[in-house]
């Protein structure tokens, strides 16, 4: 469960981050936030294996 909140955490820093620095009006830096941007929302959606309980089963 802390492995989820650590890379949720990360990631949304990792997305916000690459938000703010793809609104410098430079090519460069449009191209790196937007991959930041990226990688930061991966994160988070890699988190959400983590958050899943594997202790019952729906089917039970």
């Amino acid at each position: 469960m802390k492995k989820g909140i650590l890379l949720f955490f990360i990631g949304f820093v990792l997305l916000m981050a690459g938000i703010f620095v793809s609104t410098l009006l430079s090519t460069g830096w449009i191209i790196s936030g937007t991959l930041i941007a990226i990688i930061g929302g991966g994160l988070m959606g890699m988190s959400s294996y983590f958050f899943v309980s594997r202790g019952r089963s729906i089917h039970n």
